[in-house]
């Protein structure tokens, strides 16, 4: 209950820190508005020369691009700005200030900092996933909606792992900005579905980069397209980073060495 109110509270300083800017959070709704009318444009090409794409439809994939626009605004808003913060704590040898409060350190890393204007593009994913399934010629069973918000939480707890992983390998490497923007690069191919692409590379947005449990592995739940194979690993892989990326958060801090050093 007191972590509840904790997040809650870093919640409220975080609005009121971005309620001064009004202006630029509209501004910023704009280009979000924007970047999702430009995606939907791009489908409209596609789908315009093929009534499908490695086997699913439009409507599908407007799911798919639901998904992503989700995890954009998950990233975002929650592990992107937190993320970076750490890097820079542990750059700058201000980590300390963290470690000194009464609380866990990687549940104060992880929610200290909220971006709340890019929660818009999750608002505006749910809206565009919702669309999507009822676009689709059948109705979704209760039982495909249990399952995609089950791999929707997954893929949150993977892309969440992955960046502290990351974050947490400053302790070794100071500069990991180069591996950012690779990221968020590759991450772009999510908006599509991971069958379009070649075994090797599906086999990376998988394991290597786990794209596949972002983007695909939630849409393919909802719109009736999931395996076994898929809900298994969701179920195994999820918990799984979470425990490594603590477990590694741990060990880099006994590395740290502080302001002091």
């Amino acid at each position: 209950m007191r972590h509840l109110r904790l997040i809650a509270l870093f919640a409220r300083v975080s609005l009121q820190n971005e309620a001064a800017y009004r202006f630029d959070f509209f501004l910023k709704l704009g280009v979000a508005v924007a970047q999702l009318v430009g995606e939907l444009f791009s489908l409209w090409v596609i789908f315009s020369n093929t009534r499908s794409v490695a086997g699913w439809s439009a409507a599908e994939v407007v799911v798919l691009l639901g998904v992503f626009r989700m995890m954009v605004g998950i990233i975002g808003a929650f592990v992107a700005p937190n993320m970076r913060r750490i890097m820079e704590d542990i750059r700058n040898g201000t980590l300390d200030f963290v470690l000194t409060k009464p609380i866990d350190s990687q549940f104060y890393v992880t929610f200290r900092q909220m971006l709340v204007w890019r929660a818009v593009d999750t608002v505006l994913g749910l809206g565009l996933a919702v669309a999507g399934a009822v676009a689709m010629a059948r109705s979704v069973p209760p039982l495909h909606v249990v399952y995609f918000l089950l791999m929707l939480a997954a893929g949150a707890v993977v892309i969440y792992s992955f960046w502290l992983i990351l974050a947490t390998s400053v302790f070794w490497f100071t500069r990991i900005d180069n591996i950012e923007m690779v990221f968020w690069n590759v991450f772009e191919a999510g908006r599509y579905p991971i069958d379009i692409y070649r075994p090797w590379v599906r086999w990376t947005l998988t394991f290597l980069i786990p794209l596949a449990f972002l983007t695909t592995f939630p849409a393919a739940a909802l719109v009736g397209k999931a395996t076994p194979y898929g809900l298994l690993a969701g179920a195994v892989v999820a918990p799984a980073m979470l425990l490594l990326a603590s477990w590694f958060w741990r060990f880099g801090l006994r590395r740290y060495s502080g302001a002091s050093a």
